[in-house]
């Protein structure tokens, strides 16, 4: 039996205005019965083409090969579901991209490079993954690697926390590194309940970013279970962000796990006493700027990225 299958291409958690869905199977045939599943024309191969989609959507589709295709439909989280559920409804099994998924790569590990490209969260990992092929085969095998754990934090995104005492301005920080409102601000202390993630550009890192309850004594059940699974957060965490202000004492932590960043907020109002290792205001987007390069340079120190070496990436 003809084997039909689909996955999508780019993250699935990015923002991007176009999204990849790619579709391979083991036949001519079958490829066609994939395309007369989302669009009602046939399909040449080498010839891109602007079709309608099942979806109610426009997409570009390319077909490299008789048996390899990829549809580029607008990027929204539910559209992409949409027409990866119709390629499911119509047989295909939905999964991973596979080894033949890259038939224009020249060797192995440009065909790598490819498929962690197209999953690379961080817009710092494109130059780099991009000069891999080169790096890889100039070295012809001979010579050392880079393969620095940390240089995978440019594919799959760090996890950074935010921790301290209520009413410092972590919430704000986080919406001014996110340029909307993706945390509720207000002054009144304790106004984070429960924890608030996001998708954050580290000047070119993206991170998970998640901001936790203000650290006190808690006021009852549900702001105790809050700041359990706070703590939690922070055990597995990649960098975690001491804040606090010149109203409080120096945030403290005792998780061993992770780097850490000792961060005073709300700088503009006045500096704390304690010593800390950055300053910020979200009234400052210049603090706000520095902040972000002092974070990214924790978590994927510059030096890694000016490695000449080839990178072991997968």
């Amino acid at each position: 039996m003809n084997a039909l299958r689909a996955w999508l291409a780019t993250p699935a958690s990015g923002r991007g205005a176009i999204a990849i869905v790619g579709l391979a199977s083991d036949d001519a045939a079958g490829m066609d019965r994939m395309l007369s599943l989302v669009t009602d024309r046939a399909v040449s191969v080498g010839v891109p083409v602007l079709r309608a989609l099942c979806t109610g959507d426009h997409g570009v589709v390319v077909r490299w090969s008789a048996t390899r295709c990829d549809l580029m439909p607008h990027g929204g989280v539910a559209n992409t579901r949409r027409l990866l559920r119709a390629l499911e409804d119509g047989g295909a099994v939905v999964g991973q991209a596979t080894a033949e998924t890259y038939v224009e790569a020249s060797d192995e590990i440009e065909r790598r490079m490819l498929d962690a490209l197209a999953r690379a969260a961080s817009p710092l990992a494109i130059d780099l993954l991009l000069d891999q092929p080169r790096r890889w085969r100039e070295a012809g095998g001979a010579g050392s690697v880079n393969e620095d754990p940390r240089l995978r934090r440019l594919i799959e995104p760090a996890l950074v926390v935010a921790v301290g005492p209520p009413s410092v301005g972590k919430s704000t920080l986080l919406n001014a590194l996110a340029g909307r409102g993706v945390a509720m601000v207000h002054e009144a202390p304790g106004t984070t309940r429960d924890h608030v993630g996001a998708w954050i550009d580290l000047a070119g890192l993206v991170v998970r970013y998640v901001d936790t309850p203000g650290w006190r004594d808690a006021d009852g059940p549900i702001e105790e279970e809050a700041q359990g699974i706070a703590m939690e957060l922070t055990r597995s965490a990649d960098l975690i962000l001491l804040c606090g202000d010149a109203t409080t004492a120096a945030p403290e932590l005792v998780a061993k796990t992770g780097e850490r960043l000792r961060v005073a907020t709300r700088i503009d109002l006045g500096e704390p006493s304690w010593r800390f290792d950055v300053g910020v205001s979200a009234l400052d987007a210049a603090s706000v700027t520095a902040f972000a390069l002092r974070a990214r340079d924790l978590l994927v120190p510059p030096e890694l990225l000016a490695d000449p070496r080839p990178w072991r990436f997968w």
